[in-house]
């Protein structure tokens, strides 16, 4: 199945910048996810110069607010899709379009009712409830995985609350399981590259953590595959590679595999923390760590 390329309006920037986003996103994929169009109204996605009031206007006026990513300027309208700050990063540009893609093919989703698995909200688990998802350790693979969502969520908010970890390490595996669980995320495990680019394909993920192993490549190679396979409606989950350490060589060879991020392991608490609150807009929200209750 090929994915059809979206098309991007470039609004109010030199000709400079247009010819350089022009080249980034014609180049930076295989097959193109995203192409330029000429005119507002037959693009899907807009990129506006924020420094450049016309520019802001001319979003304005064809009702597209949601739709754009501003770049630049002191502020924004309130409704925009997503501001980024100058200068033009075009790797932080292209996620910001993905991640507006991926909400709006979420919001198709839960609409048609094909999506029953992402609730927009649920009930905090009891304490017990907790206590038993934290002490369940003995998961060995996906098919027996449960988990549980705290999300207390706005209108309108649709939290990817499922988690895939990819790794051989019976240890990582369980540990990574144990922080995410306390977070509030249903997670996944798999041990093998073949088992998580099916999964992928017929499930959504919020994030997916490839453990890369001693020689760091089975793990970008699976990231490759993931994103050369089309995933459910389009929806790409933030690609999380788990690296024994963080040499600048391990960073790059990451970038290359596409990868949205890198944590070093053993995990460290504050270390996911940020990388959730990161790469997902609803975390501050639905997480509210709480005290031990007596059972």
């Amino acid at each position: 199945m090929r994915t059809v390329a979206q098309r991007i309006a470039i609004v109010g920037f030199s000709a400079f910048e247009r010819r350089t986003l022009e080249s980034y996103f014609r180049l930076v994929d295989a097959v193109p996810v995203y192409t330029v169009g000429e005119t507002v109204a037959d693009c899907d996605w807009l990129v506006a110069d924020a420094d450049q009031p016309e520019a802001v206007l001319a979003v304005e006026q064809a009702g597209r607010v949601r739709d754009t990513v501003f770049i630049g300027g002191r502020t924004v309208p309130a409704t925009a899709g997503a501001h980024l700050s100058r200068p033009i990063d075009a790797l932080q540009l292209r996620r910001a379009l993905d991640d507006l893609r991926n909400h709006r093919a979420a919001r198709a989703l839960r609409e048609s009712g094909l999506m029953p698995r992402l609730r927009l909200a649920a009930q905090r688990p009891s304490g017990l409830t907790r206590q038993q998802a934290l002490n369940d350790h003995d998961v060995q693979d996906f098919r027996a995985s449960s988990g549980y969502s705290n999300a207390v969520l706005a209108d309108g908010d649709l939290r990817l609350d499922q988690v895939l970890v990819v790794s051989n390490s019976p240890a990582e595996c369980r540990l990574l399981r144990e922080r995410l669980l306390a977070f509030g995320y249903r997670v996944l495990l798999t041990r093998t590259s073949d088992e998580a680019v099916a999964l992928t394909e017929r499930l959504v993920f919020g994030f997916v953590f490839l453990g890369t192993g001693q020689g760091g490549s089975a793990g970008f190679q699976t990231c490759r595959r993931i994103r050369r396979h089309p995933t459910l409606a389009g929806m790409a989950p933030v690609v999380v590679a788990l690296t024994q350490k963080m040499a600048p060589i391990e960073r790059i060879r990451a970038t290359f595999a596409d990868c949205d991020a890198c944590l070093t392991t053993p995990i460290d608490d504050q270390a996911l923390a940020q990388l959730l609150a990161r790469h997902d807009r609803t975390f501050d929200r639905v997480f509210q760590p709480t005290a031990p209750m007596a059972l």
